[in-house]
């Protein structure tokens, strides 16, 4: 555990012996409509939007793209980060997609980095400074409970993350687990707050099929 307090928890440790991937998980609760919760985590376009921006050590999201929607409730997107020094530049690219367990009040994302010959076919320009590295995760939100439109949502995020790195130094995990995902957290369930009170930005976004069918079955 690298951090557990009354709003969330976050969690780390080594990935399978002989694999060069690193576990994080983020838990807790938000409260805000289930779409919303939902948008706010799925737009990739918009993350630019509430992502943590930090200058001192340097974590900051470059760009982040939604390249294709491939299907409903599916998406590739490229996101490029700046981490602190000596690091370059990193970037995913990454193939989303979501699936409804309605009767469970359940929706989840899974997400996967694309094959190189993915990359190539979507012609996804590559920076001479970024390394591309590997991802595999998801995460879960359900509803807990209702007042009125309200809901309860308990978000868990698992990510398994190759960072491209022979050796990856403690002191960047705590940074990672303790500032970044912390709060990252926070943000998003304050913008998700915002959100529901009408951030202008999301609105398009919300009245698109996918948040129209989540709506119809958990309302």
């Amino acid at each position: 555990i690298k951090k557990d307090t009354d709003e969330f928890r976050i969690m780390y440790r080594e990935g399978p012996v002989g694999t060069p991937f690193h576990e994080l998980l983020v838990e807790g609760y938000v409260d805000g409509p289930v779409d919303v919760c939902l948008c706010v985590a799925w737009e990739t376009d918009l993350y630019k939007e509430w992502w943590p921006q930090v200058s001192i050590p340097s974590f900051k999201i470059i760009s982040s793209e939604c390249l294709k929607r491939t299907g409903h409730g599916e998406q590739i997107s490229v996101v490029r980060m700046k981490l602190p020094w000596p690091l370059s530049t990193r970037e995913a690219a990454v193939h989303f997609f979501t699936l409804g367990f309605f009767e469970d009040d359940l929706i989840v994302v899974l997400f996967n980095s694309i094959s190189d010959s993915t990359a190539q076919a979507l012609q996804i320009p590559e920076e001479d400074s970024a390394v591309r590295i590997d991802v595999v995760g998801g995460f879960v939100q359900q509803k807990i409970d209702a007042n009125k439109s309200y809901f309860r949502h308990v978000l868990r995020v698992v990510s398994t993350i190759d960072v491209k790195l022979d050796i990856v130094p403690p002191a960047l995990i705590n940074f990672v687990s303790r500032q970044i995902l912390a709060s990252g957290f926070k943000l998003y369930k304050k913008e998700v707050d915002h959100v529901s009170k009408g951030h202008e930005k999301f609105i398009p976004y919300l009245n698109e099929p996918i948040y129209d069918r989540l709506r119809e079955a958990l309302y």
